[in-house]
């Protein structure tokens, strides 16, 4: 079969009719998404997965591309198809930590030093504490630096050893911003959001993660690729080189643990990569969509409170033209949701995803080992854009948008998206 066709599916578990109106043709969705997948970025994607949602229900989907290749052994993505889905895992690992705070047991506005065992404070400003508000919306005053994620065996606590000293490459803070001051996109701020998990539930977080939000949402997937129920479905993530698609991730059928049964908890959670290590299907970004539709309720299964999720929805940051950074189109941020207001972000551009948005989005892009992805939803409207695109060039070689600080290829799959979720004449 040709891996870059189109596949229109059914999705069963959507158990939803996409019988919907539109102004433009499914057919001509299909042919722009067939054609973004087939050059990609200067190369053609290895995979892509997309889902538009209008008012609360199904109005278009697509999936085309291979999961996995092995020679002449190619895998064909599904809707069920596993993905590493990289910063979107925020927001579910933010669920999980909302559910211990509406219990009580975490303030979101208290030193998070009582959760994690040790004094964290930025050096410059030690009589500043750092709470955990401000770690959810990268106001922490915390960098990522040279890594932000370290060896099982080791405390996350290392990561701010009086050792590492300002202006070397392993220095996690941002010697001249107070914290909450200044907004710094910041991975290894849910490193630490997982381990406080951790020491407050008792639970490993990617096993505390699979009890309280996952399965009562019914998503398949998890953070430790070695204990997914479904490992078939694991999608390998891929660099789009001069020689060809690179393995990035989960290209291993044997994966290992990322725990081992000593691993401490409360120690170390950035070994399950809280802040981008979820793996998702299309089917399970869907079911996401639903739980935030619903309010925090999906199925008569309440998960968090309609206070708590529009507390996570709410904006903590806006970008006043002197108050942050970042190469993202993030002009406004909340506790791991991104505010699509068409303000213009730190590089200058509007946070714009195609020509005549009219703002409304709430939700997370994600980027890494050539993924990219994107959870964007309108509560109000009841209104969605879902996909998983696969196979992006290196690390900065991507080509930029047009018009905002997505990616080309973003904004070619948000433009037809858009479009085809416009209401006219009826297709079925």
């Amino acid at each position: 079969m040709n891996v870059y066709s189109r596949h229109y599916f059914s999705i069963l578990l959507l158990a939803t009719s996409v019988a919907t109106a539109y102004a433009v043709p499914s057919s001509t969705t299909d042919t722009l998404l067939t054609q973004t997948l087939q050059h990609g970025d200067a190369r053609p994607l290895t995979a892509l997965a997309a889902l538009r949602i209008h008012n609360g229900t199904v109005s278009y989907q697509y999936v085309g591309g291979f999961a996995r290749r092995n020679g002449a052994d190619v895998t064909p993505v599904q809707a069920d198809t596993l993905f590493r889905i990289a910063s979107v895992s925020k927001f579910v690992t933010t669920i999980g930590l909302m559910q211990l705070v509406e219990q009580g047991r975490i303030d979101l506005d208290a030193d998070v030093s009582r959760y994690l065992g040790f004094l964290l404070r930025n050096p410059a400003f030690p009589d500043t504490p750092i709470t955990t508000r401000m770690l959810l919306s990268h106001t922490a005053s915390i960098a990522d630096a040279d890594d932000y994620v370290i060896p099982a065996d080791h405390a996350v606590s290392e990561f701010f050893n009086a050792s590492r000293r300002p202006g070397t490459a392993d220095y996690h803070f941002l010697p001249n911003r107070k914290p909450g001051s200044w907004f710094s996109y910041c991975n290894l701020c849910y490193g630490l959001i997982g381990t406080m998990i951790e020491r407050v539930s008792g639970e490993r977080f990617d096993l505390y993660q699979q009890k309280h939000v996952l399965a009562p949402l019914g998503i398949d997937g998890g953070y430790d690729p070695a204990r997914l129920s479904h490992p078939e479905r694991l999608a390998t993530l891929y660099h789009h080189t001069v020689n060809g698609y690179e393995p990035a991730k989960d290209s291993d059928a044997h994966i290992a643990p990322e725990a081992s049964d000593q691993y401490r908890i409360g120690t170390n959670a950035t070994i399950f990569s809280p802040q981008g290590g979820l793996r998702i299907s299309l089917d399970g970004l869907y079911r996401l969509s639903q739980f935030v539709f619903g309010n925090g309720t999906l199925a008569s299964v309440t998960v968090l409170s309609p206070k708590s999720l529009q507390t996570m929805l709410h904006s903590d940051w806006h970008y006043d033209g002197q108050n942050g950074e970042g190469s993202y189109p993030i002009a406004s941020y909340g506790l791991a949701t991104i505010q699509l207001t068409g303000a213009r972000d730190p590089s200058g551009h509007p946070t714009t995803p195609w020509r005549g948005y009219q703002g409304g989005l709430v939700g997370h892009l994600g980027d890494a080992y050539g993924l990219r992805s994107g959870f964007w939803l309108d509560p109000m409207t009841r209104d969605g854009y879902l996909f998983i695109a696969n196979g992006f060039p290196e690390d900065g070689q991507e080509k930029p948008g047009k018009i905002s600080s997505f990616t080309n290829v973003e904004e070619e799959i948000f433009n037809a998206l858009s479009n085809a979720g416009s209401i006219s004449g009826a297709v079925q």
